[in-house]
């Protein structure tokens, strides 16, 4: 008799953990157009915005109340009020011991089992943390908020003794569970207590490097753990790195390794680092972007690094740069016939110093999503709500076009004033929506216009206003557009009129 309540008990407890709606398909690849992705069989487009880093809402309870956060995120999105727009949020599922953006935290709550001596026992795992994650993965279900799930974090691997830098006691791989000085499960005789930049021994476990199976064992024991409940639930895609300076064998074994573990469907995609050059992967070349777009392993691909301020600079070089390597991924893409979304999980032009011009380019270039990184700077409240009123705007000028009929179609702008750049977003028959950068001045632009009648909207995007209406008629010649002094920042969205 006790042995059948604990039975019960376990299967009760497993279906509270669970979804409670059993008929939402959950997010997935649009098969009409693979560049997007669908909500529940609709299109949509992912936006975020955030209070707090992506490591904090499970790791740190004291820290993080992530029921206020996923409300207030949910409540921009509900003021949208567009099936074709969802909330997206990113979380690292343990801690990286990073507490430069943070300072003091109360409660560091990690997946492992921590022993009253201060270590961690790897083989087994913390019932709070679990609680807490599933606990976090049905608070965004229930707002229908998407979850890009990170299983492995970079900067707690390469920062170190021996590492990128050192950041001190208790911190990054000084920290982190499997650093063997901080673990029962092995010594430093089977892995080093010193990392490096690009050579991690924590990346060498797998076969087609070192082997180091009693390390890989326990890797793949947190991994398994991590798809039993991340698997239950249709709102979470799956990045198998943050940032990842590891080498492409690493990321393609986990990859395969997880693919034979999660159910069909459930979306696999990688964020590789990116050398802050030409896009090429920071550590091994071929571990960028551009090659996992091409790739059979992933669903996705995180562009993140390599369309980021670090490889562009300022906001409006970073745009418009950024547009046009969007553009080169869904070449590659498209002559591999490898199409897939381009997911931007983050953005480092998060404020009002840019942060408009670059969200805005992430929708009109043609990647699949756009979410402003952690809040910084002097006033991070300011930042917070710039963030949500920034992603408010954008979201009611998406929900006014069919953006999984349209793709980059930057040869529609035919002329610029000497020093603007555009990205162009499109179906050519019907619809444009045109980013200018740079047009502080009066001046022109000229479209290539399919023929007929069109009306004109010029928006503001620091306001989501608009600014001026008209209707021009298109023939054989470029339509000019005329505008005056103003923001160097503006769109112009075209929509066909019927005859």
């Amino acid at each position: 008799m006790i042995k059948q309540l604990w039975i019960l008990l376990g299967v009760l407890f497993f279906l509270s953990c669970k979804p409670t709606s059993g008929t939402i398909n959950g997010i997935s690849i649009n098969p009409e157009n693979p560049h997007y992705l669908l909500w529940d069989e609709t299109p949509v487009f992912l936006l975020g915005a955030t209070g707090y880093h992506s490591w904090t809402p499970v790791s740190r309870p004291a820290e993080v109340n992530f029921i206020e956060q996923l409300d207030r995120l949910a409540k921009v999105i509900d003021d949208i009020g567009s099936p074709h727009v969802r909330g997206f949020v990113r979380c690292l599922p343990y801690d990286p011991m990073n507490h430069m953006h943070d300072g003091e935290v109360e409660k560091v709550l990690q997946p492992w089992l921590k022993l009253d001596d201060g270590r961690y026992d790897l083989a087994q795992f913390e019932p709070e943390w679990e609680k807490r994650l599933r606990d976090y993965l049905n608070a965004a279900f229930e707002r229908h908020i998407v979850v890009s799930l990170e299983v492995w974090d970079d900067w707690s691997v390469t920062r170190g003794p021996g590492g990128a830098y050192d950041p001190g006691e208790g911190n990054g791989w000084n920290g982190h569970p499997f650093n063997p000085k901080n673990n029962v499960n092995f010594d430093e005789t089977i892995l080093s207590a010193e990392t490096s930049v690009c050579n991690a021994p924590f990346y060498k476990t797998i076969p087609k490097r070192n082997n180091n199976t009693q390390v890989l064992s326990l890797q793949k024991k947190y991994v398994d753990r991590l798809l039993s409940v991340a698997t239950n639930y249709p709102n979470v895609i799956l990045n198998i790195s943050n940032e990842s300076r590891a080498h492409l064998d690493w990321s393609r074994f986990w990859a395969g390794y997880i693919r034979e573990k999660v159910p069909s469907g459930f979306m696999i995609g990688e964020m590789p680092s990116t050398n802050r050059k030409d896009g090429g992967g920071e550590c091994e070349y071929e571990f960028s972007p551009l090659n996992l777009c091409t790739e059979p392993f992933y669903d996705f691909v995180d562009i993140s690094q390599g369309v980021s301020s670090h490889e562009f600079g300022p906001p409006s070089k970073q745009a418009i740069g950024a547009g046009e390597r969007i553009l080169q991924y869904r070449q590659a893409m498209a002559e591999a016939e490898t199409q897939r979304p381009l997911i931007v999980s983050k953005d480092y032009s998060r404020d009002e110093n840019g942060g408009d011009m670059v969200l805005w380019s992430r929708f009109v270039s043609g990647a699949a999503s756009a979410r402003f990184h952690r809040p910084a700077g002097d006033d991070p409240e300011s930042v917070i709500d710039f963030q949500h009123a920034a992603i408010g705007r954008l979201g009611r000028f998406i929900a006014k076009i069919p953006f999984w009929q349209m793709s980059p179609n930057p040869g529609i702008v035919v002329k610029l004033p000497e020093g603007t750049g555009a990205n162009v977003l499109a179906e050519p028959a019907s619809v444009c929506a045109i980013q200018l950068i740079g047009a502080a001045k009066s001046g022109s632009v000229y479209l290539d216009l399919s023929p007929g009648n069109w009306n004109v909207q010029w928006i503001d995007p620091s306001t989501g206003n608009e600014i001026n209406e008209l209707e021009v008629s298109a023939g054989e010649s470029p339509v000019k557009l005329d505008f005056l002094d103003g923001k160097d920042h503006r769109i112009i969205l075209l929509k066909k009129k019927s005859d």
